[in-house]
């Protein structure tokens, strides 16, 4: 599992960065719609929450695999 942060890093990074260019009005990133970028986003900030709560969701998935077997 460790293996896919820098990748999930890395897209959220270039979400942020497209949504910087859909504000400064950059020509490519103007004609695509707003609700794109908003979904972007949402899943950035997903990626993101969730590296830093990476810990806790690896102990929580323990406890719930403990308990069903």
């Amino acid at each position: 599992m460790g293996r896919i942060w820098p990748y999930a890093w890395a897209f959220a990074i270039m979400c942020i960065i497209y949504t910087i260019c859909k504000v400064l009005g950059l020509e490519w990133a103007a004609e695509r719609a707003w609700l794109e970028v908003i979904l972007f986003d949402v899943v950035a900030v997903l990626i993101i929450t969730s590296f830093f709560m990476r810990k806790k969701i690896v102990a929580l998935y323990e406890t719930i695999k403990k308990k069903l077997s």
